[in-house]
């Protein structure tokens, strides 16, 4: 009887274990690659299309914080993935340019956030208020649940509306963070100055305009009617707001507690 040839055998043995070894490597990295974690993807997505308003990991700024909240018009994920289809009508969120594979991926990132803490805020709501209606005179300008002057915007849920960093920010340097319209960039809350033909000068937010007329109202609340064949000059103040900053006027700690206040009006 013959005995087979062990060296034979031997490489035959190496190249089947060889081949055993490579399936092993190859097709974990496939079924990985594959089997992504679609919340990993929607983050990728979330910080492409949506950080800027609402911050990292949904930590808030120009729009809300996503953390830890109830979704007001998303009762399930697939609400929040028609919502980034098609914007919210009447704010300033606008559609988002994707596919609806990539708008399922986002809203399982952003459903996700949900179950985060809300960060803590930092600062006393309480003595917030007392400046805000006291040495801030806030409202002056601002309303808040049917109380005050509504030169400004409405704060009355600002604090579901606007993140912390974008709070402090309009505070310290409104001008810096005025926020979008439902027609473009400052389009609500834009700044203007004009000059007469009769020599009237005026500054105050534009409330509308076309070609011929442009609707004003100034710092007292009151409102004009301007038509621009009479006006010497039109300065629109990108980047200005009429109201005052509080940097200078408002210590660190009064910032703090006036931003917790406005944090909690929901």
């Amino acid at each position: 009887m013959k005995t087979p040839s062990t060296g034979k055998s031997s490489i035959r043995s190496m190249k089947y274990s060889l081949y055993l070894i490579s399936l092993l490597i190859w097709i974990p990295t496939e079924v990985i690659s594959a089997q992504q974690p679609i919340s990993t993807q929607g983050e990728k997505l979330f910080i492409g299309y949506c950080s800027r308003c609402h911050g990292i990991g949904g930590t808030g700024g120009e729009g809300p914080s996503l953390q830890g909240r109830q979704f007001t018009r998303a009762t399930e994920e697939s609400d929040l993935a028609r919502l980034v289809l098609t914007g919210i009508s009447g704010t300033a969120m606008s559609r988002t340019w994707v596919t609806r594979d990539e708008a399922n991926q986002i809203a399982s990132y952003v459903w996700s956030l949900a179950r985060v803490d809300d960060q803590p805020v930092e600062g006393d709501p309480l003595s917030g208020s007392e400046i805000f209606s006291g040495i801030g005179g806030c409202a002056s300008c601002h309303i808040i649940n049917g109380k005050g002057v509504g030169i400004g915007p409405d704060l009355s849920n600002v604090g579901a509306r606007r993140g912390i960093p974008f709070l402090r920010e309009s505070v310290v340097a409104p001008g810096t963070s005025i926020p979008k319209g439902e027609r473009g960039s400052h389009s609500n809350f834009l700044a203007v100055r004009v000059e007469m033909n009769d020599g009237r000068k005026m500054r105050g937010m534009r409330i509308n305009e076309d070609a011929f007329i442009l609707n004003l109202r100034d710092t007292e609340g009151r409102y004009y009617m301007l038509q621009k064949g009479h006006m010497n000059k039109l300065t629109r103040e990108f980047g200005e707001s009429i109201m005052p900053g509080y940097g200078s006027t408002l210590n660190s700690e009064q910032i703090t507690n006036l931003v917790a206040y406005m944090t909690s009006l929901r």
